[in-house]
């Protein structure tokens, strides 16, 4: 309806009125201004899609030569390869806003974050995500908002403390994995009272509530707590001689409002083995079991400290900067209806500020958000366990300040996160007393699902010691042992052996074997760089049917105390089909041809490369890429596929540190492999309807 100026019959306001606009401001022009901006850029427009207006490139040059900060942007996007309409040379533009959602169980947050996207003749050409400051006068039409860049200020640590306190009283699924009611101190704990005057206070067991820190060392910590200072650190630590780290979470957990902290650097005794060991096997239940978890992830070593203030342009994770958009936005006037109103009687809309995150430009495809890996912390082997075992956290990140629990992760502040790439363990891992699952039911397999995820996450951090390689998944391990309820064989399970066997190295062939023997050649644990479990997609999980038994398995464990720490040797016996196999690599592709029984009868050792059943072979490392003594065992087969291992006879495994039969062959695994479009049944056509199978031992 129409305003009039004079009074008259009852006068009710549109959401906006390009007569009534506010001053133009310089970075806008006057057409945009009275446009896109005056129709608030698309906001208006959900369920309508969007503004949709013509121009012309050399309008937008003009617009964009004055400085206006929309045809800046259009003008970008557009390209060389848009067709315009032929008629008239305009390009019909439209500008649209969504709400954005994740590709996974948890939201982005906050709920119902908007985002915005131009189209450009029918043509995708930018999106970004849509965000104000709070007290913007946009914060009343735009979700998300600025991010927290003074994560240490009292402010902030305030607004993560209400996050904490709402997290214990609205999330039932939270409440209900909770242990702090019925949680026990660790062995010391470091009291937080007096932040410059901390001190160690052995706990005796007794019950209580207490935060856990999570962090990398990167460096030696001279002022660690040792058997010389123990009882001196008991009365008074100097928190001047402490690294910036731990004085951080010190002051962090005094601002929260706790008294306790657990720090491994003061709580255990390092130079005392027994009390390590002692610590360890404890581990998973130290962070299980605490009220919450300051992770420190944005800090590469421990005297940086983390609560400096965070950059206002965040990098990419290849270390660019890419610049928020920011423009005006006029905020829409509400309905008024007051029969004795006049135009001069409406106030004065107000112009705010919207910043656009871009996640996908037509030019460098999708932009990749910062997720948790980008972080140092999530480099390193050791504090993975301790994210996933960790209830509730707060997360001092490169970026902002977060909470994360097991119900969803959001910015402190209400600034936008996409949780895609986000890993969590199942609930059941958090209870006192985990139910006993069926094997093979739909959560017995769920559980093994996230523990592949696990070993896929874990295997790409680094260990500065090589021989933790076990020990610093250990905790993890007991957890998920808790509820799978079978042996664990350095890194795979007892239960599903045959599956867990069927790990690879998608990349990464070029990292050498560790030098010192540190697990058995058949556990992913024996390599460095990241692997992948579950093969290609065969295997039990996914109804492929088993062609190999396990005869026997077991690991020598280097503390029998420490079920899920360093094993000094071990030995599996597998009956299988054993074929003689060439490996040869092409380009980049590594391939395995099989021997014919053909090949066999006239020559043992005789396989060709172009033999007529091949597949592809990834190996665990480079140096037996010109190994010519190799074998392949298979061990699961469907209908058109087959996998298994590539295996190489042990020239020595006296380092082993296992006995073995000197009847049977002692092999060790060098690689993984599949062949598409074969199954046993065809090669057992080619062997005369028997395959080789043999009883060999892998160490």
């Amino acid at each position: 309806m129409e305003v009039s100026a004079s009074r008259g019959p009852r006068i009710i306001l549109p959401r906006f009125d390009w007569r009534h606009l506010p001053p133009k401001p310089s970075t806008v022009c006057a057409s945009c201004w009275t446009g896109p901006f005056a129709r608030r850029l698309g906001f208006l427009g959900y369920t309508t899609g969007g503004y949709w207006y013509t121009s012309s490139r050399e309008r937008l040059r003009a617009g964009a030569a004055t400085g206006c900060l929309w045809c800046q942007l259009v003008l970008s996007v557009c390209g060389e390869d848009l067709d315009v309409r032929i008629s008239d040379g305009l390009l019909g533009i439209t500008a649209k806003c969504y709400i954005v959602e994740s590709d996974t169980s948890h939201l982005i947050t906050p709920r119902n974050t908007q985002g915005l996207c131009i189209i450009v003749e029918d043509s995708l050409r930018f999106e970004g995500n849509v965000f104000t400051a709070s007290d913007d006068p946009a914060a009343k039409d735009i979700i998300g908002r600025t991010r927290i860049l003074d994560v240490g200020s009292l402010r902030s640590l305030a607004l993560a403390r209400t996050c904490i306190e709402r997290c214990k009283r609205e999330h039932p699924r939270c409440v209900a994995l909770s242990h702090s009611s019925e949680s026990f101190l660790p062995t010391r704990v470091v009291d937080c009272s007096d932040p410059d005057h901390p001190r160690l206070v052995p706990t005796a067991g007794s019950p209580g509530t207490y935060i856990a820190l999570s962090y990398v060392w990167g460096e030696n910590q001279p002022h660690s707590t040792t058997m010389s200072n123990i009882q001196t650190y008991t009365d008074h630590i100097d928190s001047s001689r402490l690294p910036k780290t731990i004085t951080d979470a010190i002051r962090v957990t005094h601002a929260l409002g706790f008294q306790y902290l657990w720090a491994d650097t003061l709580c255990i005794i390092q130079d005392s083995d027994a009390d390590k060991r002692q610590e360890i096997g404890r581990m998973h239940r130290i962070y299980r079991d605490a009220h919450l978890t300051i992770i420190a992830a944005s800090a590469n070593k421990v005297s940086e400290g983390f609560l400096q203030d965070r950059p206002a342009a965040p990098c990419l994770r290849d270390g660019s900067v890419l610049p928020d958009i920011v423009l005006p936005f006029i905020h829409p006037l509400p309905r008024y209806t007051d029969n004795n109103l006049t135009l001069e009687d409406v106030p004065k809309q107000h112009v705010g500020r919207v910043h656009i995150s871009p996640t996908y430009t037509h030019y460098r495809g999708h932009i990749e958000q910062y997720n948790h890996a980008w972080d140092p912390i999530s480099g390193r082997g050791w504090c993975m366990q301790e994210y996933l075992m960790s209830p509730r956290a707060l997360l001092f990140t490169s970026q902002t300040l977060q909470f994360r629990c097991q119900t969803a992760t959001h910015c402190i502040g209400d600034a936008i996160y996409d949780p895609t790439d986000e890993r969590r363990i199942p609930d059941v891992l958090f209870l006192s007393e985990p139910p006993l699952l069926e094997h093979h039911s739909e959560d017995w397999i769920g559980v093994h699902a996230a523990w592949r995820g696990v070993v896929d996450d874990y295997s790409r951090r680094t260990i500065s010691v090589p021989s933790d390689k076990l020990v610093a998944c250990g905790a993890i391990a007991e957890e998920f042992h808790r509820v799978l309820r079978s042996d664990y064989l350095a890194g795979l399970w007892r239960h599903t052996l045959l599956d867990d066997l069927l790990w690879f190295k998608e990349t990464g062939s070029d990292t050498p074997r560790p030098a010192e023997f540190r697990a058995p050649s058949w556990s992913w644990a024996s390599v460095d760089g990241q692997v992948k479990m579950g093969g290609r997609g065969l295997g039990g999980f996914s109804h492929g049917a088993a062609v190999a038994e396990v005869i026997q398995c077991e690991v020598s464990l280097e503390d029998a105390a420490l079920p899920f720490g360093q094993v000094v040797g071990g030995s599996l016996v597998l009956r299988a089909a054993l074929i003689r196999c060439v490996l040869h690599k092409v380009g980049e592709n590594l391939y395995i041809g099989l021997q014919t029984a053909q090949q066999a009868r006239h020559d043992e050792d005789e396989v060709k490369a172009d033999t007529k059943y091949s597949g592809e072979w990834f190996l665990d490392c480079d140096a037996d890429v010109e190994n010519t003594r190799t074998w392949v065992a298979l061990l699961w087969e469907d209908e058109w596929w087959l996998e298994g291992l590539v295996v190489t006879k042990a020239h020595d495994h006296s380092d082993a540190g296992a006995a073995t039969d000197c009847s049977r062959q002692v092999f060790r695994r060098v690689g993984f492999f599949y062949v598409e479009g074969l199954t046993s049944g065809a090669l057992k056509d080619d062997w005369d309807g028997e395959l080789p199978v043999a009883e060999i031992e892998l160490a």
